[in-house]
């Protein structure tokens, strides 16, 4: 048996529950379906068809004929209490649903303040990294303008640099 988990500890001390170990067939599963997997940018709601049907003003019958050909034809993905658009989806609604990363460079007596705004603003996902560049923001493309703009007023950013996704090489 991989033992994946480690004990966490609670508050109190006392050991909290992690996930259960992997067995070495489960962590080959993973492993292959993860190197089989290929990124996506997934649009997630968190909601229960039944109250999508409530908030929609249909019944959940009408909503179940609805999503079905979405399904069928690879806009959404449901799952218990979730429904996913994918990259299909966003591109059938006028949206460029491929990230884009920006390379930020901080002033190095300014990074905490900096670190302290974006954390605040939650611009996306945000890493530090070690070399040329301080920080790389992924976010979504559609979104890169406003994103720069709130940069470009932090006091402590010395430079960006921004990457639009063109697609993968497969």
């Amino acid at each position: 048996m991989v033992t994946m988990a480690k004990k966490k500890m609670g508050k109190e001390g006392e050991a909290v529950a992690g996930p259960p170990p992997l067995t070495r067939s489960m962590h080959y599963l993973l492993s292959f379906l993860r190197s089989k997997a290929r990124g996506e940018y997934v649009y997630r709601v968190d909601i229960k068809q039944a109250d999508l049907a409530k908030e929609l003003n249909i019944s959940r019958q009408a909503l179940n004929i609805k999503l079905r050909p979405l399904i069928q034809n690879g806009y959404v993905r449901t799952g218990r209490g979730f429904i996913e658009l994918t990259e299909k989806a966003l591109e059938a609604l006028g949206y460029y649903s491929k990230p884009v990363y920006i390379m930020v460079s901080v002033e190095p007596t300014k990074r905490p303040e900096v670190y302290s705004k974006i954390r605040e603003k939650k611009i996306g996902r945000v890493v530090r990294v070690a070399g040329d560049v301080d920080l790389i923001v992924e976010a979504e493309a559609s979104r890169a303008a406003d994103i720069l703009e709130f940069l470009s007023r932090l006091d402590g950013v010395k430079s960006t640099k921004t990457y639009f996704v063109l697609g993968e090489i497969l």
